[in-house]
């Protein structure tokens, strides 16, 4: 079955705001991600300031046709990618994944789609912990930390790493 994952998604841009915070009608110590969307393009800052958020870190990520905003009392980070041909996508698998990543994604249907949901899932917790992809593509989070893949489209792969154990996504377009 065929599938529009990577194609050019043209000019639409879309943005959206990841709030993260505690929340009364979640039981336990729940930690929610509420994901809102913006018309237009705008800045990280801006949609810092519209969606609320109270002053406090916070960790964005811009790609072609999409914007993420995550803020947080817990570390957070967020990134997203245009999901596109990268040349040598085996090479830099073998690069950034851990030998029994790379066995699993070896023998994914779509190689493409797979390494940016890999990839997205592993930066934004690089980010989190405010190392960016110096830190070490082959880094993973240790318990404690919660990695949720988010649903933006068939063009984009996007992720947020929460220092939470228990979180859940809302989005509210």
């Amino acid at each position: 079955m065929a599938n529009n994952r990577g194609r050019d998604a043209g000019h639409c841009c879309r943005s959206y705001a990841c709030r993260v915070h505690e929340c009364d009608e979640i039981p336990g110590d729940t930690t929610v991600v509420e994901i809102c969307s913006f018309s237009g393009t705008i800045g990280a800052t801006e949609m810092h300031e519209r969606s609320g958020a109270p002053p406090r870190p916070w960790n964005a990520s811009h790609t072609r046709g999409l914007t993420l905003l995550a803020a947080s009392s817990a570390r957070v980070g967020v990134d997203a990618e245009a999901v596109r041909h990268v040349r040598d996508l085996d090479a830099l698998a073998r690069r950034s994944m851990l030998d029994d990543e790379y066995a699993q994604w070896a023998r994914s249907e779509d190689r493409v789609w797979e390494f940016f949901r890999h990839w997205t899932r592993v930066e934004a917790y690089l980010k989190a912990i405010e190392v960016g992809i110096t830190g070490g593509l082959r880094t993973r989070p240790p318990v404690g930390w919660t990695i949720v893949d988010l649903d933006v489209g068939p063009f984009h792969c996007a992720a947020v790493a929460v220092e939470a154990a228990d979180v859940v996504v809302r989005s509210e377009e």
